[in-house]
């Protein structure tokens, strides 16, 4: 019995011995079975993956050509639209330049062909506006300079910046050819630049309606070469009426008017045009001696031998502020001041 049970243990453990790499060897299979099919289906999904990948490559290559059509089409669009809009501003510029071109021909006075030769002498000797001068505000002061620019004129500007005031200059043409940076600073610190003559000399001036054009257009011409601004109030020397051009004085206030020229006398002055300077406290006196009116155009001179008007120019503008009265230049629509008429023939 014992050798049965020796036997048996035997037989078993050959057994055993023998089935164990098979077991292991079947178990191996299976795994390698699993991985080759799982492998398998892992190249499926790569080259299913890999199909999906190269479809959106094309699509995205289609997507890029439509594109790069799309902004060619673009490209022309914004050409074509460059084009529209560099014709629609050549044209808004045609149209601007008619338009302009209608109005200058609406508001510039034509000469009567029967009228006066001289009507027709400087075509372009005309004021850039319609005549209008309504304006006329109460409680207003119009400083006035004449005969500059001077040696005087860069301490009047100054004043002026000074008390925030803005004034009128009627120059002279030679004084003004010799310095035009002056005439420049006047029109940009916002100050009006009125003609007064090229030579102010008198005799040459009001010989004739000819002579005073041909002298107002020498000043005017220059005025508007060195400024860019086209002046439009004039002063005549001496006054509108004075004993020089009494004979001619209606035919040139009929032409300038005529060419929308507004002229401009005063009825304030300082009294300074006199050979010796007075002192400032006179010239102050002599503009206020207008008493109060209703709105005043002062009267003062820009020249060397005017010392005296600059030193009192800030006491008279005090003394103006203190009645009540404002400061403002010159324009087209002020209302001017203007001398009544005198026949010099009759007075002794």
């Amino acid at each position: 019995m014992k050798n049965i049970w020796k036997l048996a243990a035997a037989v078993l453990a050959a057994c055993v011995l023998a089935g164990v790499p098979a077991f292991f060897a079947v178990r191996e299979h299976r795994a390698l079975g699993a991985m080759s099919a799982r492998a398998d289906s892992l190249q499926r999904e790569a080259g299913s993956a890999q199909a999906e990948a190269e479809g959106l490559t094309k699509e995205l290559s289609d997507a890029r050509n439509r594109l790069d059509s799309q902004g060619a089409e673009l490209e022309a669009a914004r050409g074509q639209l460059d084009s529209a809009a560099s014709e629609r501003d050549a044209l808004a510029a045609q149209l601007e330049e008619a338009q302009a071109k209608i109005e200058e021909l609406g508001r510039t006075p034509r000469f009567d062909p029967d009228g006066p030769a001289y009507q027709q002498l400087y075509p372009d000797f005309y004021a850039p506006q319609p005549l209008d001068a309504s304006q006329a505000p109460a409680k207003v002061i119009y400083l006035t300079f004449d005969d500059g620019p001077s040696v005087q004129t860069g301490k009047v500007l100054e004043i002026l910046e000074r008390e925030n005031i803005k004034a009128t200059f009627f120059i002279v043409g030679r004084s003004g050819a010799a310095s035009p940076d002056t005439l420049r600073a006047m029109v940009k610190a916002g100050h009006t630049v009125g003609m007064h003559s090229w030579s102010h000399e008198y005799k040459t001036i009001y010989a004739s309606v000819e002579a005073f054009l041909e002298d107002m257009y020498k000043v005017f011409t220059l005025i508007r070469d060195e400024t860019g601004v086209t002046p439009t109030c004039f002063r005549f020397p001496g006054g509108s009426t004075n004993s020089y051009d009494y004979g001619i004085y209606q035919d040139i206030v009929a032409e300038m008017l005529r060419r929308g020229f507004v002229p401009c006398d005063w009825n304030m002055s300082a009294q300074d045009a006199t050979k010796t300077p007075l002192p400032p406290e006179q010239i102050v006196a002599n503009v206020l001696s207008a008493g109060n009116v209703v709105r005043g155009v002062v009267l003062m001179h820009d020249s060397k031998p005017r010392a005296t008007t600059v030193e009192a120019l800030p006491n008279l503008i005090a003394a103006l502020r203190q009645r009540g009265y404002t400061f403002a230049p010159l324009t087209p629509k002020v209302k001017p001041v203007m001398f009544n008429y005198k026949n010099f023939e009759q007075m002794p």
